[in-house]
């Protein structure tokens, strides 16, 4: 490690780490490649359901079943997305009353591509 001092005034000085600094660099600089490359390998190969829920605080889970495949997730307000596999889903919305359960059917999901199936309006 080398360290070079050098003086900006009479009263102060500055200690400066070129090592240390040389190192954050390249350590950042590879933090950020692996990030850009592990979420662009992620999204090519997502299937999944997405969508709109009317009014945004009405849905407490939403279920996907296709066979014996399962899969829930809790939304966040208004809308969803979740990934499943290939192949034809059931969708299932769980309702907060005073809001009723509401299911979508047929719904086919293509490999490497997310399904929207639009909006969602919960009835009372």
């Amino acid at each position: 490690m080398v360290v070079v001092f050098m003086p900006l005034t009479r009263d102060r000085t500055v200690y400066y780490c070129s090592f240390f600094k040389q190192s954050v660099m390249k350590n950042l600089i590879g933090v950020i490649i692996s990030v850009v490359l592990i979420t662009s390998f992620a999204s090519m190969d997502r299937s999944g359901i997405q969508g709109t829920i009317d009014p945004p605080e009405g849905a407490k889970r939403i279920w996907a079943v296709s066979g014996k495949d399962t899969v829930s997730i809790i939304p966040a307000p208004g809308s969803f997305i979740m990934d499943v596999k290939p192949g034809s889903w059931k969708l299932v919305v769980e309702a907060v009353l005073p809001y009723k359960n509401t299911e979508r059917e047929s719904i086919l999901v293509i490999d490497g591509q997310i399904t929207d199936v639009g909006l969602i309006k919960l009835s009372q």
